[in-house]
């Protein structure tokens, strides 16, 4: 008899979790608001525009073709959209490795933010190609090979969303009060946050390294051995930039719902985060000078005076 009262709790339980589940995801709120008025419009062009890409392709709705394959959507999508979701490694970084707590109470948030960013740029990539079924072939090498760039970045790519996964499912089991999943899955978080963070070290510098095979397209004055790592100092920047942003936002619209502690602890956090922003910018700036002493650039200086 207990074990099938154990099994009736059980059943029950199950039951109760999925209808919570439900019902967080019904829509709260008026559906008749200024955001919306502005969003819906631009969501349903939006959907015209993915359907014509996928029935006449994506020459049809863009100004690229066989001679430039490459567009906007690459310094947008892939090259900047990824150094803005890079505060994920930087705050855990933070937070699990440097044992700065005073960004604790950040940490699920811009995960999950560093989650879905990468989900929607995975999304927009199968968008930007112009054969979306071979996206798999730079994973498994089949043009490339295992040496080239665009190999290691998708792997890069591809095993940072689940890692980033794996840190923000502790609090997924935690909405769901599997509370032993939850424990199971917060044992993890140390191994998933140092892989998370070897991860977008590599791919952020990765990014740049697509550079180094555009050297005839680069102004001499920008191009350099070094593009690696410059890309992966300004994600460093780039990513608490859009830290502070979002939690500024979000801070202001969900005020009333937050704690007086996290009340009072929004502007010191953000201050933290400035500090830090103004440092790897002036690393970044430091290595620029760096490299421009070291390739002796003067001559590109005065061209560039004359141009503007």
């Amino acid at each position: 008899m207990s074990n099938i009262a154990q099994s009736i709790a059980q059943d029950n339980e199950g039951q109760s979790t999925w209808k919570f589940f439900l019902s967080e995801l019904k829509p709260k709120g008026k559906w008749i608001t200024p955001f919306n008025l502005i969003s819906i419009p631009i969501m349903l062009l939006g959907l015209i525009l993915i359907i014509i890409r996928f029935w006449k392709g994506i020459g049809a709705i863009t100004n690229l073709t066989q001679d430039v394959p490459w567009g906007l959507w690459i310094g947008f999508d892939v090259v900047t959209g990824v150094a803005f979701a890079g505060g994920a490694y930087v705050i855990t970084f933070m937070v699990y490795i440097l044992k700065i707590k005073k960004y604790h109470s950040i940490v699920r948030v811009v995960v999950l933010n560093g989650f879905l960013a990468y989900v929607f740029y995975a999304g927009a990539l199968l968008l930007d190609l112009g054969r979306p079924w071979n996206v798999i072939n730079p994973i498994i090498g089949n043009n490339f090979g295992t040496s080239s760039v665009l190999f290691l970045v998708a792997w890069h790519f591809l095993l940072y969303m689940i890692a980033e996964l794996i840190e923000f499912s502790p609090t997924i089991a935690e909405w769901l009060g599997a509370k032993r999943a939850r424990k199971i899955l917060s044992g993890m978080t140390i191994a998933a946050v140092i892989f998370g963070i070897t991860l977008s070290t590599l791919h952020q510098s990765g990014l740049g390294a697509l550079f180094l095979m555009a050297k005839d397209k680069i102004h001499p004055l920008w191009y350099s051995e070094f593009i690696p790592i410059l890309f992966f100092v300004s994600s460093i920047f780039a990513g608490l930039s859009m830290v502070i942003f979002e939690g500024s936002i979000s801070h202001k619209v969900f005020h009333d719902q937050l704690s007086e502690e996290n009340k009072k602890s929004h502007d010191d956090i953000v201050h933290g985060l400035s500090r830090v922003c103004v440092g790897a910018m002036f690393v970044y700036f430091f290595l620029h000078i760096l490299i421009f002493i070291h390739d002796k650039n003067w001559q590109y200086i005065n061209g560039l005076l004359v141009f503007t």
